[in-house]
């Protein structure tokens, strides 16, 4: 029993060394099960010479997972190519991929080399391969499977070694369904795919990340961090974090060079964030309106009317939970005569019936609470039945600090 209560200890010290190493040589950081599955994923295929697929939304961080790829792989000595392809237009795309001969375009005064022949031997990151005309897709499922391409304006082939990794941010699925992706170059980028979360899924990570980013700005600009606060740490975790680990790096960033690395506080974090209600979680009726706009171009009519009625159906719903959550904070106001006379309206503002005054009553069960807890926001959150991030998010919302 000890042996194994041994083991068990080494391998957690051995696994902390890795992502220690991990997050210095790369920086790539999080503890969470969702980053641990990606970065066992990474570990797994980097050796090897397998494509790479990595999807997940923007901010994520594809391309540093990308350049880990390569620098764990035997390539790591060749090139390293980065290319966007939703940054280069169009018609340019295929010419900066394959390169062109002299004469091959209006302006092409001498031949040239692609993006795939500067990395032989290396290793060619595609980001936003979704945005990737047909085109051009026929000439890259070509180059995968032979390693056989020609330049634009030449009939010659010309043979390559590179491996390739391949990012998006969109379901390439969805995609090859709506026919403006090869199923043939999607099933042969998929050899393995690693799937990046978004922060908001593993916010345990948040303070790792904090630590990371703040650290490293303060060594940039030779200054001493003094850390973050507990409070601090519970607010930026309950945060949607729309642009992800890119969004929360800026914003350590500039706090810790502003703030000449003062101990990050929950005051010093709003003076940083842009107005709390641009940080609303996203409702899953805006995920079907999302859907919908993905689907405009279907002229089904029988498909717009089943979008309509899930849009309709998922409003309803949402609305109804807002209403039963402030029900129960109702009954709850009810039995103190402070709840009452902070609902009342001004003498000389027309009266609103209490059950549709929802905002002023969620504020005012917070108000309660924490007078109740006497500010101990655990006990205010238990109060309340939410959890204490919730709590927090709500104070901020409403400014209650």
């Amino acid at each position: 029993m000890g042996r194994v209560e041994r083991t068990e200890v080494t391998t957690t010290n051995a696994t902390k060394q890795v992502l220690a190493q991990l997050a210095t040589r790369f920086g790539l950081v999080g503890e969470s099960p969702l980053m641990m599955q990606a970065i066992s994923r990474l570990l797994q295929v980097a050796p090897t010479d397998l494509t790479v697929l990595i999807t997940g939304e923007t901010g994520t961080g594809k391309e540093v997972f990308a350049h880990a790829v390569h620098e764990l792989s035997q390539r790591k000595k060749a090139p390293f190519v980065s290319v966007n392809c939703g940054a280069i237009p169009e018609t340019l795309l295929e010419s900066e991929l394959f390169g062109a001969e002299k004469g091959a375009y209006t302006g092409s005064v001498e031949q040239r080399k692609g993006f795939f022949e500067t990395a032989h031997k290396g290793t060619i990151f595609l980001d936003e391969i979704g945005e990737m005309p047909i085109g051009t897709q026929v000439k890259l499922l070509r180059i995968l499977e032979s390693g056989e391409f020609s330049r634009l304006g030449s009939s010659d082939n010309l043979k390559v070694d590179v491996r390739v990794v391949a990012a998006t941010n969109r379901d390439l699925s969805y995609e090859v369904r709506q026919g403006r992706f090869r199923q043939d170059l999607y099933f042969r980028l998929n050899s393995v795919n690693i799937v990046l979360p978004p922060l908001r899924q593993h916010p345990d990570d948040i303070p790792l990340l904090v630590e990371h980013f703040a650290r490293k700005v303060a060594e940039k600009n030779n200054i001493d961090y003094h850390g973050i606060d507990a409070d601090a740490a519970i607010v930026l975790e309950t945060m949607p974090w729309q642009g992800n680990v890119r969004e929360l790096r800026n914003i350590v960033e500039t706090m810790v060079t502003l703030e000449r690395g003062a101990r990050i506080t929950a005051e010093m974090i709003q003076r940083y964030l842009p107005p709390p209600q641009s940080f609303e979680e996203p409702r899953a009726s805006q995920a079907i309106v999302r859907v919908a706009d993905q689907a405009s171009n279907v002229h089904d009519p029988d498909a717009q009317m089943i979008y309509r009625l899930l849009l309709q159906l998922t409003n309803d719903v949402n609305d109804m939970k807002t209403v039963l959550r402030h029900l129960v904070a109702l009954s709850m106001e009810s039995v103190t005569p402070t709840s009452t006379a902070i609902v009342k309206a001004p003498q000389d503002q027309p009266t609103m019936p209490v059950e549709l005054n929802l905002t002023t009553l969620e504020r005012t069960a917070i108000e309660e609470a924490l007078r109740r807890s006497k500010g101990n926001r655990r006990e205010a959150a238990e109060m309340l039945g939410i959890s204490e991030r919730t709590l927090y998010r709500k104070i901020t919302e409403y400014q209650l600090d």
